[in-house]
């Protein structure tokens, strides 16, 4: 449901302002007026953060989804755990919470939680109908909460469950970010050198007419290739990409594309862990939080990024729902993750199936994380030698005519 943001008078003159859910901007004003407010100002929120608000950002985007911060979203719902915990009720915690926002996205998330309680409706309605996505893991697992009467337990470990399943992809991210990071600055600085340098220097070569060494005919064609073709390869890339972003909306061949990834040396190992640990850190919580099996496989299921993943974990649901154990389910269609089908046999043997799935997913976050690491002390002298070499043959390029003309001089 949209969301409006509203400033409104109450009965002594006192501007308010806030957010409320409605179907529409009448149906925000009646239900102002039902609470003895008349409205100066309404306007739909747009639940798109930051460089989501861009049509590039989007159209290269896989999905148009709005997604909430997980740092924001931790912090909030740990917030209210606390202050439940203190004896506070859902409705003043929030108001508290909105109170002392330390970002205004998390007053406005906030602030379209409460307008949902005012109106009667439970906290994993509220979450449900809020213009801001939550994950159903979190919004199930509330609702439990609500119904055993231990939120605020659910609350802690739902913000552990979502800072731990977010280490996971922050994981993956800092081995990619530093060495995409190096490549960029590396292929910008010599960039700059073949289109503006090096030309400025080898007239000097060609009007010698002198025959030049062959690293720096090498460098003389690239450098001309470049500053004539540069502009094309530019609009290429960034054609290729929409096109490649127009392809993986179809589901289908996203599907295959996640599938492809996985078979990357490496890199579609860490994306194997991260999503098995996501997956099983989310259903051993569902399960200890008292979600029953089937329905905690199935929300589990939508916490896999990875489409390929997802399919076989859908596949597990339904053979689960058939009456196989999840231990047999998991053997049929995740034949390769035999650390993972063997600990759910054990949990499944000891009755304590939720335990042995965080240790599952604790087990795969631990791989992935020293994975990571020796891939980052690996990759970074290979990537400054290659820097290096680059630059040395660019400079070679240039110094050998200027070394072999004084020697002629």
């Amino acid at each position: 449901m949209p969301a409006f943001d509203y400033a409104a008078y109450d009965g002594s003159g006192k501007l308010q302002r806030g957010v409320i859910s409605a179907d529409s901007e009448r149906h925000a004003r009646r239900l102002l007026k039902e609470q003895s407010l008349l409205a100066s100002s309404i306007t739909e929120i747009e639940v798109f953060e930051q460089k989501e608000s861009l049509w590039l950002f989007r159209t290269l985007s896989f999905s148009r989804e709005a997604r909430v911060n997980n740092f924001d979203l931790s912090l909030l719902l740990r917030q209210q755990a606390i202050l439940i915990q203190s004896g506070l009720p859902l409705e003043d915690a929030l108001k508290m919470t909105i109170e002392q926002a330390e970002t205004n996205a998390q007053r406005r998330m906030v602030q379209s939680w409460r307008s949902e309680i005012i109106e009667g409706r439970s906290f994993s309605e509220a979450l449900r109908r809020s213009p801001y996505k939550i994950s159903d893991s979190v919004i199930a697992g509330i609702g439990v909460g609500e119904e055993s009467g231990h939120l605020h337990e659910v609350l802690h470990r739902l913000a552990d469950d979502i800072e731990r399943g977010a280490e996971n992809r922050k994981t993956i991210g800092r081995a990619l970010i530093y060495p995409s990071a190096l490549l960029t600055t590396a292929l910008a600085v010599i960039g700059i050198m073949m289109v503006w340098v090096v030309p400025k220097i080898t007239t000097i070569f060609t009007s010698a007419k002198r025959e030049l060494p062959f690293i720096t005919r090498v460098i003389m064609e690239l450098s001309n290739f470049f500053r004539e073709k540069g502009v094309f390869l530019f609009f290429f890339f960034v054609l290729a990409l929409l096109v490649f972003n127009l392809l993986m909306r179809d589901e289908v061949r996203r599907r295959q594309w996640h599938r492809g990834l996985l078979m990357i040396p490496g890199m579609g190992r860490w994306i194997h862990m991260s999503n098995l640990a996501d997956w099983s850190r989310s259903l051993g919580v569902l399960l200890s939080n008292g979600v029953p099996a089937l329905a905690a496989l199935k929300i589990s299921s939508s916490v896999v990024e990875n489409l390929y993943l997802r399919s076989k974990m859908e596949l597990v649901t339904e053979s689960m729902r058939r009456g196989n154990s999840l231990q047999n389910a998991l053997a049929e269609h995740l034949n390769k993750s035999g650390f993972l089908i063997h600990m759910v046999g054990s949990g499944e043997a000891s009755s304590e199936l939720d335990g042995m799935l965080i240790r599952v997913a604790d087990y795969y976050s631990l791989r992935l994380r020293n994975a990571v690491d020796v891939f980052m002390k690996l990759i970074n002298p290979v990537l400054i030698v290659f820097m290096g070499l680059v630059i040395l043959a660019v400079v070679a390029a240039v110094m050998l005519p200027i070394m072999d003309m004084s020697t002629m001089m």
